[in-house]
């Protein structure tokens, strides 16, 4: 017996006492259809054998003339396209069933997905069926985001009911954890496709792979398209992922800031934090960005298509701007909110266009003059304080002079030292103080093996060798751990703590232009190893040390030289590294490598052309490697790097002073980002003792501000007395560019990475001591307490321990010191 209800706008027969809570859900949130009757037909048992014409018999019973919408709530997917078809014949009617598992959405959206096109299909008495679409309710964008297509070897787009994803395609945990999220909370827009990109806890994203996503996308589907970045992508180095797809595709495109969730009428945007989970909700919530007109030219500020403006921020007086104070204004901005006076400064347009934080809200208060700012920052405060409670917890009052200096293109990880709490405090008594300079060691002269002798006009220069800070003076606690001295820095890099300046590390290895296979000769290099022998005579303290210049400028800029810094050996405690400034770092923050490849074309001419034959023999191996102008340069920094000319860079970026090393760690840097990656286990060694292992134990993080470099596979005869194992995400594999005498199982992690500590086992009896340490994701945020990636980390480094088989990987002598080293440590 068949029984019926009409629940919400649909009528539903069930042959059960009642009605199934999948079949109420289904009946209460679905939308009606103006041309069709919506029935839903409840089957969750064991059903006698003429359910159908009983069914028949009751949808004629119920005089409906027009044609009728299937939904079959506990059958097999094939149930549905068997009964349209049938139903159809017999009360001759059209009906559109599903063809193939209809999976409702968020908002009553009703999505139905086939491994072969899969969808509505509408069936009519002699007529053969006809697919219409994929979702219903039917947005103007359906057809674009059908299939499921294969991108490449490592991407896939998998259409979803509010869209479409781009995603890693080898990780199909993470996938299907996020994919579920996603098909319940991510309405299906009308007029709008989100486009998303990238997984969290997955491998970056190429934007190679969404290029071709973007070649084979419907013209329908490239108006609709709004691009959300979900996960890690891989991008140029400073630069915002909208601005570097409009670049990339050369045409306009346009960026949802966050995830739509909510009804699909008025969605709210949120952003995603690293695990996937929603940040805070936006007020810009769509941008659109414009492709560069040439090459390395200034990017156009994002323009906003698209709000929300909550009541706490007063009357609308212009185009997202609202009237907070008699005397202050409060303008959306990208990036967050900007309290200023009613008259926008002459440096508007780099406040607007601050990169958004995923993780926290700005709060960007003008300070152009001491009351001014007071004044500001005061109704900054208010304003927070009224903000709803998930975005006054992610909100940080910042100074305009901060976020938008005098030069544009400020990253977001820039920004970060002038934050501060929403205070009427004065704007001095907030900022950082400075830090006091260390006192420089005497530096220790070494001798480099002599180069070939210089032609007629050659001038071999010698520089003055920079010794890296000395340590400050420190407390013991009385668990052995030690409070830095007077100017050392109150915080480490991701929150871990205090970082402790750095002491005198191991001697640099010094290795003549023979040992290394190249010409080091002339002014161009100089003290590429060492310093020369009269690099502590008289006239050495006039000459350029590459240190800061006037102006935000850096001495490498004007003189091509490079000089690594040499310490004194010397037994002691483990020293974590300081957190450089900008001018300091390995990796630029900002959007170009003008200046550095300018500065590298200059200082290694000769290497450049000694290795050129090589490196294109491996380019033209590799043609994923290959792309862009800057594609040999690039690939020849990474070449020298690999060799004995490489052997003092990362002690030097380390020291977290600038120099002549800076503008060639970035070069490499822009070469690794093309490398593949590595996923998986990687190994190192070190040289610690317990007392170490335990100081290592109390720290969070350990971010290494070198390259970090380690093995992809076991090694079998590596120095030290702990095996470090690192459960890498995006470290790169340099095996297309390693010598014969290289080893082809290195991979690298770039400058400034974060390495979270795992879990330390001090030696035992038959056991060697280990630490254990996961790679940090770039967006991921520092936490106080463990997250699930650590927990399926530290799984799988344990697991590959038991399972390790085999004698290991042998390294050679002279590449042994790179790898045997913890990450973090000086």
């Amino acid at each position: 017996m068949i029984t019926r209800h009409t629940v919400g706008n649909a009528l539903v027969l069930h042959a059960s006492e009642r009605i199934s809570t999948e079949a109420r859900t289904v009946a209460l949130s679905v939308d009606r259809d103006p041309d069709n009757d919506i029935v839903i037909l409840d089957l969750q048992h064991e059903l006698p054998f003429d359910i159908w014409d009983t069914v028949a018999t009751e949808l004629r019973r119920q005089r409906l003339r027009r044609g009728i919408r299937l939904v079959v709530c506990g059958a097999r997917p094939e149930t549905g396209a068997l009964a349209g078809q049938w139903l159809s014949d017999r009360l001759g009617r059209p009906v559109i069933a599903p063809f193939g598992r209809m999976i409702p959405g968020a908002a009553g959206l009703l999505f139905v997905h086939a491994t072969d096109l899969g969808g509505w299909v509408c069936y009519r008495r002699g007529h053969t069926p006809v697919w219409q679409s994929k979702r219903y309710p039917v947005p103007a964008w359906d057809g674009a985001a059908v299939d499921h297509l294969t991108i490449s070897s490592t991407c896939a787009a998998e259409p979803l009911p509010g869209g479409v994803w781009l995603r890693e395609s080898r990780d199909e945990a993470a996938v299907a954890v996020h994919g579920s999220h996603l098909t319940s909370t991510m309405p299906c827009l009308p007029d709008a496709m989100p486009v998303l990109v990238g997984c969290p806890g997955t491998a970056p994203l190429r934007l190679d792979d969404i290029a071709r996503f973007w070649r084979g996308l419907a013209p329908e589907g490239r108006e609709h398209a709004r691009f959300v970045q979900y996960g890690p992508v891989a991008l140029p180095d400073g630069e915002q992922f909208g601005q570097a797809l409009a670049d990339l595709l050369r045409s306009p495109v346009r960026v949802f800031t966050g995830v739509p969730s909510g009804r699909p009428d008025g969605p709210a945007m949120f952003t995603v934090d690293a695990d996937g989970r929603p940040g805070w909700q936006v007020f810009a919530e769509e941008l659109a960005y414009r492709p560069r007109e040439t090459l390395g030219a200034k990017a156009v500020t994002p323009r906003i298509l698209r709000h929300r403006a909550p009541p706490e921020l007063g009357e609308p007086v212009g185009p997202r701007v609202y009237q907070y104070a008699h005397d202050a204004v409060v303008e959306v901005i990208p990036s967050g909110l900007w309290l200023r006076a009613p008259e926008p400064p002459r440096h508007a347009d780099r406040i607007r266009a601050v990169p958004m934080d995923p993780n926290r809200v700005r709060l960007v208060v003008d300070d152009p003059a001491p009351a001014a700012a007071d004044r500001h920052r005061e109704l900054a405060g208010d304003l927070a304080a009224r903000l709803d409670p998930a975005t006054r917890r992610r909100a940080a009052v910042q100074p305009s002079s901060l976020v938008a200096p005098g030069r544009p293109g400020l990253s977001a990880r820039g920004i970060e030292a002038g934050t501060y709490r929403y205070t009427t405090g004065h704007a001095a008594g907030l900022l950082p103080a400075p830090s006091v300079p260390a006192p420089v060691p005497e530096p220790v002269p070494v001798a480099v093996a002599g180069p070939p002798a210089p032609s007629t006009g050659e001038v071999a220069a010698t520089v003055p060798a920079v010794a890296g800070p000395a340590a400050l003076p420190e407390t013991t606690l009385p668990d052995g751990s030690g409070l830095p001295g007077p100017g050392a820095e109150a915080t480490g890099p991701h929150g871990a703590g205090p970082d402790v300046a750095g002491l005198p590390g191991a001697e640099l290895s010094v290795v003549g232009s023979e040992a290394a296979g190249l010409h080091v000769a002339g002014p161009d290099v100089s003290g590429l190893h060492g310093i020369g022998p009269d690099a502590n005579g008289p006239e050495a303290a006039a000459r350029d040390v590459a240190g800061p210049v006037p102006g935000g400028g850096a001495g490498w800029a004007t003189s091509p030289t490079m000089t690594l810094p040499v310490h004194r050996p010397a037994p002691a405690p483990v020293r974590f590294q300081r957190t450089p400034g900008d001018d300091a770092r390995g990796v630029r923050p900002g959007p170009d490598l003008d200046e550095e490849r300018t500065w590298f074309r200059r200082a290694f001419r000769r290497e450049i052309a000694a290795v050129s034959a090589d490196v294109a023999d491996v380019l033209a191996a590799h043609p994923a490697l290959a792309g862009g102008a800057d594609a040999v340069e690039y690939a020849t920094a990474v070449r020298l790097y690999l060799s004995a000319a490489g052997d003092g860079l990362d002690q030097a970026l380390r020291s977290a002073e600038p120099g002549g090393h800076v503008p060639f760690a970035r070069c490499v840097s822009a070469g690794v980002r093309r490398l593949p990656v590595h996923r998986g286990v990687a190994y190192a060694g070190a040289g610690l003792t317990t007392a170490d292992l335990r100081r290592i134990a109390q720290r969070r993080v350990l971010t290494d501000w070198g390259f970090t470099n380690a093995l992809a596979e076991p090694p079998a005869d590596l120095p030290g007395t702990v095996e470090v194992l690192i459960w890498s995400a995006t470290a790169r594999r340099t095996a297309a560019f390693e010598t014969g005498d290289g080893v082809p199982a290195r991979v690298l992690f770039l400058p400034g990475t974060a390495f979270t500590v795992l879990q330390v086992q001090e030696p035992e009896a038959g056991a060697p001591a280990r630490l254990l340490l996961r790679e940090l994701a770039v967006e991921e945020p520092p936490v106080d307490g463990r997250v699930r990636f650590d927990a399926l980390a530290l799984a799988a480094l344990r697991q590959h321990l038991v399972r390790r088989t085999g004698p290991g990987t042998p390294v050679p002598a002279a590449a042994a010191s790179r790898f045997t080293g913890v990450p973090g440590l000086r």
